[in-house]
């Protein structure tokens, strides 16, 4: 009995010694002030060398693809602000100052750009942007003219990508043939005057001197717009 109650005395008398001493806290790392200014290093994700490889080929496959629009308003841009529209095409021409007029003219420097861009190896996704882009202003344009249906609008860029395709065609076998045959061209599908056989020329000189130009001009600076068309030889 003597020996428990010297124990339990004991025992007392420690537990009131350790609530006398003072309480050491420890911070956690959360608790502590951070009063460093310098934004904190984010960690870097590198990826193991075979996906790495992967999502560079899958960049390099789809990329082209969102870009095409883009590139091609840029180069449309430069495609539908030419030179000598109204002193050359409308004058010296000959040709009436209209819709059909300004679309088989703007027809023609689309494809002397679409025939640069070919050389690059994602020509299929620039071109249709290209394309794209040269159609929406045209629908722009048919509905400014007071045309409201959506069924004559839609039957009208019908004709009107018929007759793209007819152009582009034509153009492509003058340009990889003769120059007789690229005059012939031009004839039916942007100066159909009979008696316009000197401007025909100068067109067919005109369209030789730009694709020469054009082919000089880097690829980087066709797709993003900075260049240029010349005007008219012989003007």
């Amino acid at each position: 009995m003597d020996r428990a109650c010297r124990f339990g005395r004991q025992l007392a008398l420690r537990r009131t010694a350790l609530l006398r001493q003072p309480a050491l806290r420890r911070s956690t790392p959360s608790q502590r002030l951070c009063y460093s200014t310098e934004p904190r290093a984010r960690p870097r994700l590198v990826l193991p060398d075979t996906y790495a490889s992967l999502a560079r080929r899958l960049l390099k496959r789809f990329l082209p693809r969102y870009q095409g629009p883009a590139i091609g308003r840029s180069v449309y841009h430069v495609c539908s602000t030419y030179p000598d529209y109204s002193s050359f095409w409308v004058t010296h021409c000959q040709l009436p100052d209209t819709f059909q007029t300004w679309f088989s003219t703007t027809s023609l420097y689309v494809w002397m750009a679409m025939v640069r861009i070919r050389a690059d190896p994602n020509a299929k996704h620039y071109n249709q942007g290209l394309i794209d882009s040269f159609f929406r202003d045209a629908e722009q344009k048919i509905r400014a003219s007071g045309i409201t249906s959506g069924r004559i609008v839609n039957d009208t860029l019908k004709d009107l990508v018929s007759s793209f395709k007819g152009t582009v065609l034509s153009l492509d076998e003058g340009f990889a043939t003769s120059d007789a045959v690229l005059a012939a061209a031009i004839w039916r599908n942007l100066v159909p005057v009979d008696d316009a056989v000197l401007q025909i020329d100068e067109v067919a000189r005109f369209v030789r001197v730009q694709l020469a130009r054009l082919d000089a001009c880097d690829t980087a600076e066709i797709l993003a717009g900075k260049f240029e068309f010349g005007p008219v030889i012989g003007k």
